[in-house]
């Protein structure tokens, strides 16, 4: 085991060799994979986005919801009738759609204010639940065109950029929505870490601890878990608009719109480590990585495969997906980010500084 001084240059030097190895696979993704791969990729920063705004309100403020796919939802809605029936630009639909999502969000916060634990957890099952319910119902089919939603939300032109080189038509498309997710996904990262950071993230962990403890130390408890349930409701709501652009479709049947979305979100933040900045993004890339895999172990598949879930009527995709996911949880309590903590501790240990030896010395 090696022992590294916080701040030392061997501590430096280490976080640069990281954020280099990181900068390097970002960059490579898109130059080097196929299509498809890339698609994967943009489709995990959207998840990591969404899951990220489900770790404020659960990870670091402890308050249980449920109801995040419905934000996502409205993010993807919002965009998708600025631009079709509207005309607008898609970068502008981002704002409004984070604006209607923070107002929402404030809104449904207020239950929070009486009630946590479980009968939080079904409010905001419910408005995950209604949510697609209503945008099929039949005096909103002029805006939400209803049960088939909407369709052919594309922007019109693809932004020329020189990193995108020489790629055209769909490849350059993909490459646009790959480096627009990662931007977004940074941007999303740096408000989560500085709120985390701040007093206001301090405020978030007390209420998480111990409520009548935080309220005691002066922390507001309606501002804090108002602010917090809007917020995290803008951030989910830039993920709803990042994926309809990719895709150019909305329905209220989407993969994410329905609470199925809701699941996958908190299933990627606990297997990555809620309650962690690093969490939600290892947990997307895990859950996306494990998704697609699994995606080739068809009904039909043989041997081994064949053998353990031939006798299900469901897919032994989603199955095993099941499965891996249930054994990672098992395997890593507190997610893999905390999991890999404590093998790096094996490693490498960085001695903190001491108390009181960043403060400047004065003579006698």
């Amino acid at each position: 085991m090696m022992k590294i001084n916080h701040g030392s240059p061997q501590h430096w030097a280490l976080r640069t060799l990281g954020v280099a190895l990181i900068a390097l696979i970002i960059v490579w993704v898109p130059t080097q994979m196929s299509t498809s791969r890339i698609g994967q990729f943009s489709d995990a920063f959207v998840l990591i986005i969404a899951a990220m705004s489900l770790n404020l309100v659960l990870g670091f403020t402890g308050q249980i919801s449920i109801g995040h796919s419905a934000f996502f939802g409205i993010g993807g809605y919002t965009a998708a009738i600025l631009i079709k029936d509207h005309g607008w630009s898609p970068g502008y639909t981002f704002y409004a759609a984070a604006a209607l999502a923070f107002v929402v969000g404030c809104l449904i916060a207020l239950p929070a204010l009486r009630i946590k634990g479980i009968y939080l957890a079904l409010v905001t099952l419910a408005v995950a639940v209604l949510f697609p319910t209503l945008v099929k119902w039949k005096k909103l089919a002029w805006l939400t065109d209803g049960a088939k939603g909407i369709d052919s939300v594309r922007y019109d032109e693809l932004p020329v950029w020189p990193i995108l080189g020489e790629l055209k038509g769909r490849d350059g498309r993909a490459v646009f929505a790959y480096w627009l997710a990662f931007v977004l996904l940074v941007v999303t990262y740096l408000v989560c870490r500085g709120l985390v950071k701040s007093r206001f993230g301090r405020s978030l962990v007390a209420i998480r601890d111990n409520e009548t403890a935080a309220a005691v130390m002066g922390v507001n408890l309606t501002v804090t878990k108002v602010l917090v349930f809007g917020v995290s409701a803008a951030l989910c709501a830039l993920a709803g608009v990042l994926s309809t652009l990719r895709t150019g479709v909305i329905t209220p049947e989407g993969q994410y719109v329905t609470l199925l979305g809701s699941i996958v979100f908190l299933l990627i933040m606990v297997v990555g480590g809620a309650g962690t900045l690093w969490g939600p993004i290892v947990g997307g890339l895990v859950y996306v990585w494990l998704d697609n895999t699994t995606r080739g172990f068809g009904s039909e598949s043989d041997g081994v495969i064949g053998f353990l879930f031939g006798w299900s009527d469901q897919s032994p995709a989603t199955l095993i997906l099941g499965l891996a996911l249930v054994i990672i949880m098992f395997v890593a309590p507190y997610g893999l980010v905390g999991l890999i903590k404590r093998l790096w501790v094996k490693v490498v240990v960085v001695v903190p500084k001491p108390a009181g030896t960043s403060l400047p010395t004065t003579g006698q």
